[in-house]
């Protein structure tokens, strides 16, 4: 059966569901589904291809550098600024792929100029930051390109990241997390809700979805390895217990989802994810890879599950391999939180299947 037609019967199967209630733009739709598989390149494609712009963006930048354009810190920021600027106006205009592989290598090119000829005026490193982020901001709002909006999440929480590094206020990391986790938390359980509205919101919905979830991942990173940076180990534990109210709660949204109204079954879960969150205390990265895990597994977002999937890996490895344990203790433990997985896999997946027979 065709693809189009699937989506015409899935339509009516929820047209007889909702009843009269129920009300769509089925041609809108359509047209939005045609539009996407008549796209004659997918991601790799475009990576490839921005990849190439990248690299020839980079090669003129060096022949303007043979030829003594920057022998002044001027030149830097005027070919920077005029970078940036006409690669947002190019993709405000137009959306073609040619046009994405020029604007989007000159914009990273652009902001790299920028900060490179502020830097050699001796301007205050917090100011740099401050202006990148501005115009990283104003990107996001002008223009509804999908990497191009990715990029200025990136560089806007790697902004505030670095503000918090530079001026060492390192333990602000917490509340860096609390709030990436926080937010990445809303945009997830309100996706019906956002991309219904016919705004610049729905339609930057994909990116800022992605673009939050390695936010949150740069502040995770930069715990989950001890001492990387000089945080209070004392306190790592204040990240955790957002993290596990926050998991906790998507836990229980889950379990409402599914409809599943049997005490024990509900006891059961909320014990296993209580006992496995708890564990976490000390390693608030884990937490917050599960957090994205479970969000995917909500949503049914399968880039960002196996995103949060590889980081469960790594933090986990990271932890015990961190930890001032004998190798045979950090056997114990790997091989007891193994244990403790695999039991809530089957008691779980035994108790929703005999939930729904009944």
């Amino acid at each position: 059966m065709e693809p189009l037609t699937n989506k015409k019967e899935l339509l009516e199967s929820i047209r007889s569901i909702e009843g009269s209630t129920f009300d769509c733009d089925e041609k809108a739709i359509l047209q939005a589904y045609n539009k996407e598989k008549e796209q004659p390149s997918n991601l790799a494609i475009k990576i490839l291809s921005i990849l190439g712009g990248f690299l020839a963006t980079v090669s003129f930048i060096l022949f303007l550098g043979l030829v003594g354009l920057y022998d002044s810190e001027l030149g830097f920021i005027v070919i920077g600024s005029l970078l940036a600027i006409s690669s947002i106006a190019l993709n405000k205009k137009y959306d073609r792929l040619i046009i994405d592989t020029f604007s989007i290598s000159s914009y990273i090119s652009g902001i790299a100029l920028l900060a490179f000829g502020l830097a050699a005026l001796k301007v205050e490193q917090n100011l740099i930051i401050i202006l990148i982020s501005m115009i990283a901001t104003s990107s996001l709002i002008i223009t509804q390109n999908y990497i191009l909006s990715f990029i200025s999440i990136i560089t806007i929480s790697g902004s505030l990241l670095s503000l918090i590094l530079i001026n060492e206020f390192y333990n602000l990391i917490h509340l860096y997390i609390a709030a990436s986790t926080l937010l990445l938390v809303f945009i997830y359980l309100n996706e019906a809700k956002i991309i219904s509205y016919k705004n610049k919101l729905s339609k930057l919905y994909p990116p800022i979805r992605i673009g939050l979830v390695f936010t949150l991942l740069l502040g995770l990173i930069s715990i989950g390895r001890r001492h990387l940076i000089p945080i209070d180990q004392h306190y790592i534990w204040l990240s955790s217990i957002v993290m596990i109210l926050v998991a906790l709660y998507i836990v229980f949204t889950i379990i409402n989802i599914n409809n599943i109204k049997n005490t024990p079954t509900k006891v059961l879960v909320y014990l296993f994810s209580t006992l496995i969150l708890a564990s976490t205390l000390f390693s608030p990265s884990i937490s917050g890879a599960i957090i994205i895990v479970l969000l995917s597994f909500l949503v049914n977002h399968k880039t960002s599950l196996a995103i949060g999937i590889i980081f469960i890996i790594y933090f986990v490895s990271q932890y015990y391999y961190d930890l001032n344990l004998t190798l045979l203790n950090k056997s114990i433990l790997l091989f007891s939180s193994g244990i403790l997985f695999l039991l809530l896999y089957f008691v779980t997946s035994k108790k929703l299947n005999s939930h729904e027979k009944i």
